[in-house]
């Protein structure tokens, strides 16, 4: 197979993500998984749809190394989603019945608004590869669809539930804080959000 799954490229002899320089990493699913556990400012990448791949590499196809099998290390479940979503068996769950099974300080993501929900989706799932179709998102079959709000998504929505009680001062957006650190100031998610909060609806 050949072309493009979310950031990354696929050829008939190698995958990777276009940028200069350009290096060449072990041909194997473990050289391909850890190289893209973090970022090109060197933080680690919590979501493996985030669109935060490290850029500028290459690792060559062949036996070690399918371009399933590599796609599997960047995108995990990725072709089995493709192709029970083809087929219409993906069972898709609805953002409610994820936030109301959650417990301890997991548990008041539930409480954000309609309003705060669909703000953290655009502020997320806009960062993703993956299409949440649990969210109603259109995908095409050549893209790769979401059926669960991952935890990385309720994690953002307990936080967000907090900023709609005592919103918090904003921070210019930092590239070295954490890209999950959501209670930080300066995560560029997190000032996102907030900017987004204050513009009318």
């Amino acid at each position: 197979m050949t072309g493009a799954l979310g950031e990354l490229q696929i050829f008939e002899v190698a995958v990777g993500v276009p940028g200069e320089p350009l290096h060449e990493i072990t041909g194997t699913r473990e050289a391909v998984f850890n190289h893209t556990r973090s970022d090109d400012h060197g933080r680690y990448r919590p979501l493996s749809g985030a669109r935060t791949l490290p850029t500028g590499w290459s690792a060559p196809l062949g036996t070690g190394l399918s371009a399933e099998e590599a796609i599997e290390a960047v995108y995990p479940l990725a072709l089995v989603h493709q192709r029970q979503f083809a087929e219409g068996t993906l069972r898709v769950v609805p953002l409610e019945d994820v936030l109301t099974r959650q417990s301890g300080r997991y548990e008041a993501g539930a409480s954000l608004s309609e309003s705060g929900r669909r703000l953290a989706v655009s502020t997320i799932c806009g960062e993703c590869v993956r299409k949440p179709v649990w969210a109603d998102a259109s995908c095409s079959h050549e893209e790769i669809p979401c059926p669960e709000a991952c935890s990385v998504f309720v994690a953002f929505c307990r936080e967000a539930a907090q900023w709609e009680t005592g919103r918090p001062a904003s921070a210019e957006p930092d590239a070295t804080t954490a890209w999950a650190a959501f209670d930080q100031p300066g995560n560029e998610l997190r000032e996102h959000f907030l900017k987004e909060m204050d513009q009318p609806r």
